[in-house]
């Protein structure tokens, strides 16, 4: 094969792979949707690194979601216990200051203090 030939070939199959690879809708290296993922513990980080958003499982075995501001400081829960589900919004440092929840066979609103003593329930 003459050295022009060769090098049309090779400029051919290089526009090809990269058609086929980075151009083309059909390609197979698409984001693909799973059917499940099954995992202990899922974290989501944002552009630096930092957790943002865990969904884990307690010593229980209960789920739970925890949404972690830029400052690393968790501001809101959200999960299962022994009576049901729980919901709690923290402040800017991460302590806890509303708490929503199923309280054996009623549903309990609590307002905490900055020093995170209850201030104030429902019922």
């Amino acid at each position: 094969m003459k050295t022009f030939e060769r090098i049309f070939l090779y400029t051919v199959l290089a526009i090809l792979v990269f058609y086929v690879f980075l151009v083309d809708d059909n390609v197979e290296s698409k984001v693909t949707i799973q059917e499940a993922i099954r995992a202990r513990i899922i974290t989501i980080v944002n552009d630096e690194g930092r957790d943002v958003v865990i969904l884990w499982t307690n010593k229980d075995g209960d789920g739970l979601i925890s949404v972690i501001n830029k400052d690393g400081a968790p501001v809101v829960y959200m999960g299962a216990d022994e009576d049901g589900g729980v919901v709690g919004v923290g402040n800017k440092d991460g302590i806890r200051v509303v708490g929503m929840g199923a309280y054996k066979d009623d549903g309990i609103i609590r307002v905490y203090s900055k020093q995170g003593d209850v201030s104030g329930s429902l019922p």
